[in-house]
């Protein structure tokens, strides 16, 4: 599919702009950001449809499967590709739901990563930007990025589906801008991609949501509340999946680090596991589950209790806040930390369907592989 020329060029100039400020604060407080504002949102807030490729074939009604999977960018966009269409667990999928996607990012080859799988698929699909990139990313980001400049440097996630949309929206939440633009080098906002499904005799709603890392539990809870709020009146089946980014840790204050530090490496392993693969409940749980369910939406069906991510503690900050005689046995004590903490951070939930499972599909996540995230998959029941 032909690229945007006008967007390509309108994303350089953002860039450009960006790149003046160090802060927001800095961005926020110059003369010309109300209309910098305006361009940047306008990008931002513009879904791109990619249509199925012709003499695409629907499957029939019944059963519903769904695939989601955090694809940390499409840095191996082939394994990725070829994933999708051959792993006997995921190829076929009705419905696929993808968090860290990005269009025109150097660390992805600059590939529009949605319109290039829905091709691959031969299924419809819809990209939301959340966010535009100043530079080439964060940890392996520059080295898949192998010198390249950025073009649209846009960075979010997207829907697959084998019907059409009827549908479309976004739902802006409330996140950590200045965090991320400070940080990180990015401008946006973190959002849900919410998608009416036009499935002949059983339409449906699908929502692609990836929550954020930086701040408290407390904070992520805030968007999921924002987003039920947003679906409260869609009528109908709804599937809802994403990186909800459930480690049960709270980030963002001074003494988090050190808090988050010494649970890690001190917890008994049984205690350790049971928190990263249930963060759905005891004393360290994500708020954010008890959204979902005053929402009416059901998760436990549709999921294992398998991680979805293997923590690799040296792209952490918390591992610098340790005290000074656990970071003089750093090496072994990472190694042996990163074994016991694999973390269920991607989850499928659903509303008015009757009935379904969910499993997590190994062996493509961790360095050299297709991703640093576990594909996951729900088969959904529509009501009868």
């Amino acid at each position: 599919m032909p690229r945007d020329r006008a967007l390509l060029e309108e994303c350089r100039s953002l860039q450009d702009a960006l790149r003046r400020h160090a802060t927001l604060a800095d961005l926020t407080g110059a003369s010309g950001s109300p209309a910098l504002e305006r361009r940047l949102e306008r990008v931002l807030f513009a879904p791109r449809v990619t249509p199925a490729p012709a003499g695409a074939a629907p499957h029939a009604g019944g059963t519903l499967r769904a695939v989601h999977w955090n694809i940390e960018h499409g840095n191996r966009y082939e394994e990725v590709e070829r994933a999708l269409t051959s792993h006997p667990r995921l190829a076929g999928a009705d419905l696929v739901l993808l968090n860290e996607v990005d269009l025109g990012m150097a660390r992805a080859g600059n590939r529009d990563v949605t319109a290039d799988l829905a091709a691959a698929l031969g299924l419809h699909a819809v990209f939301a930007p959340l966010f535009i990139e100043t530079t080439a990313g964060r940890d392996d980001d520059p080295v898949a990025a192998a010198g390249r400049e950025n073009e649209e440097g846009l960075f979010g996630i997207a829907v697959l589906s084998r019907h059409p949309f009827r549908k479309l929206r976004i739902v802006p939440l409330p996140g950590p801008l200045e965090i991320q633009f400070d940080r990180e080098g990015m401008w946006g906002r973190h959002a849900a991609l919410v998608a009416t499904i036009e499935r002949p005799g059983a339409p449906f709603t699908a929502v692609s949501v990836h929550l954020e890392v930086h701040r408290t539990r407390a904070r992520r809870a805030a968007q999921m509340r924002a987003l039920m709020e947003a679906l409260t009146d869609d009528a109908g089946p709804v599937v809802l999946a994403g990186d909800f980014n459930s480690h049960t840790f709270d980030r963002g204050r001074p003494f988090d680090r050190l808090a988050s530090g010494l649970a890690l490496t001190l917890t008994p392993s049984s205690g350790l596991t049971a928190r990263l693969r249930h963060p759905d409940r005891g004393p360290h749980h994500e708020p954010l589950f008890d959204e979902l369910a005053g929402a009416g939406f059901d998760w436990h069906r549709f999921n294992d209790r398998e991680g979805t991510l293997q923590l690799r503690l040296g792209r952490l900050d918390e591992v610098n806040s340790l005290p000074l005689p656990l970071r003089h046995l750093a090496p072994e004590l990472f190694r042996w930390a990163e074994r016991r903490a694999r973390l269920r951070l991607d989850w499928f939930a659903g509303r008015g369907w009757r009935g379904g499972r969910g499993f997590t599909v190994g062996g493509l996540d961790g360095p050299g592989r297709a991703s640093d995230h576990a594909p996951i998959v729900a088969e959904l029941e529509p009501p009868s």
